[in-house]
C-alpha cells in the first residue's frame, strides 16, 4: 500500500483523525510530521507500508537530529542551532511516528509496528523563568492605552497573567465565553474548563469589549481581534516581541508562555493550592503541573510560609514548659 498520494495510507489516517473529533491542531501536527517522514522515505526508495522497517525510521531520526545545513527540501522541519532540532520537537516526531504506525497495525494494515521500539532523545530540563513584578511592570507600561490596539495588548497582558491559559486558547476565545467571574476555554483534546478571573481584570476586559473591540464582520466572536480578523497564535507572538523591543527586558524570555509560568509560580507564592492550580492549568494531574511549571519554584520561595504550615503550630509548647528542677 502507497504511504503517500490522495488515497494513500497517510491521507487515510489524517481523514479517520479528522472523523474521530482529533484537534485541528493535533491533525496539522501529523500532517506536518507524516509528509516530512514520506519525503524523507522516498529518498531512501521506501514508498510502500509494508516496507517501512525500524532500520528506515533510525535512519530518519538521525536526519533529524543531524541535518545537513544546507539542506531545503524538507521545510517543514523547524530547526535551531544550525540546522539541529530540538530533542523536545524529535521527540515529538517518535510519538507521531508510534501512533501513526499502531493505527496500521490496529486497522490491519501491518502485522507489527515498526515504531514500536523507537525512543526518544533525552530532552534536558530546562528551568523556564517566571517574570518579576518589575518585569510586568515594564511590559504594561509600553502598551499605549489611549489607543485601540494598545489597550487591546494592555488587557491581553493581564488576561494571560491572570488566567495561566494557553496562547492557543486565548486566540480561540469566544464572546460567549467571557463571564464577570470566570471564562470558559476548550484546552488540549477538546476538554472544556472553566478558569476564574479577577475582578480587575474582568473590568478591564468588559472595557475592551464594549469600548475598543470593533470587529470589521459583525458576526465575528472572538474576543481578541486585529485588525483582518481574530487574533492569530503569530500575531500574539509578534505583540510579544514588539513588547521585549520596547520594554529592554533581556534576562528573561518575554512570551506568552513565560506568563503561564509566572501565573503558575505567583498563585502558589501567594498560598494558593496546587490541586486548584492544577485544573486552572487545564493539566490532567498536579504531577505534570509540578514537573513542568514549578521548576522555577525554588526552596527559598516555599519556605516563606513555612511559620504559618508548620505542624510545630498546632502544638501548645507553653504549655508543656516546665520549670527548672531544685535538687536537694
Amino acid at each position: 500500500m502507497k504511504l503517500d498520494g490522495e488515497k494513500g495510507v497517510v491521507a487515510q489516517f489524517l481523514l479517520d483523525c479528522e472523523n474521530r473529533g482529533l484537534a485541528d491542531g493535533s491533525v496539522a501536527l501529523y500532517r506536518r510530521h507524516l509528509g516530512l517522514l514520506v519525503r524523507r522515505l522516498e529518498m531512501m526508495g521506501v514508498t510502500e507500508l509494508e516496507d517501512v522497517t525500524l532500520v528506515y525510521l533510525r535512519q530518519f531520526l538521525h536526519f533529524l537530529l543531524h541535518p545537513d545545513v544546507n539542506d531545503k527540501r524538507f521545510p517543514g522541519a523547524r530547526r535551531q542551532d544550525k540546522g539541529k532540532l530540538a530533542p523536545s520537537t524529535v521527540g515529538s516526531y517518535v510519538l507521531t511516528m508510534k501512533t501513526f504506525f499502531g493505527w496500521c497495525v490496529a486497522e490491519d494494515l501491518i502485522e507489527s509496528n515498526p515504531a514500536a521500539r523507537l525512543t526518544k532523545p533525552k530532552i534536558p530540563k530546562n528551568v523556564v523563568a517566571a517574570f518579576s513584578p518589575e518585569h510586568i511592570d515594564k511590559m504594561l507600561a509600553v502598551c499605549d492605552t489611549s489607543t485601540e490596539r494598545g489597550f487591546r495588548d494592555y488587557v491581553l497582558l493581564l488576561v494571560l497573567l491572570d488566567t495561566g491559559m494557553r496562547v492557543s486558547e486565548l486566540c480561540s476565545l469566544r464572546l460567549q465565553d467571557v463571564y464577570q467571574r470566570h471564562i470558559k476555554v476548550w484546552g488540549k483534546g477538546q476538554k472544556e474548563r472553566e478558569i476564574g478571573i479577577h475582578s480587575e481584570v474582568s473590568k478591564l476586559l468588559w472595557k475592551y469589549i464594549q469600548k475598543y473591540r470593533h470587529p470589521r464582520d459583525p458576526e465575528e466572536d472572538h474576543v481578541f481581534l486585529s485588525k483582518r480578523g481574530a487574533l492569530t497564535v503569530s500575531g500574539v507572538e509578534d505583540i510579544f516581541k514588539n513588547i521585549r523591543v520596547k520594554s529592554g527586558i533581556t534576562d528573561v524570555r518575554v512570551s506568552p508562555h513565560t506568563l503561564r509560568h509566572t501565573f503558575a509560580k505567583w498563585y502558589l507564592l501567594r498560598g494558593g493550592d496546587l490541586f486548584k492550580l492544577s485544573r486552572e492549568l487545564g493539566h490532567s494531574g498536579i504531577q505534570i503541573t509540578g514537573e513542568i511549571y514549578l521548576g522555577d519554584f525554588k526552596s527559598a520561595d516555599a519556605r516563606l510560609d513555612h511559620e504559618d504550615y508548620s505542624p510545630v503550630g498546632r502544638l501548645n509548647l507553653k504549655k508543656g514548659k516546665k520549670g527548672k528542677s531544685s535538687s536537694r
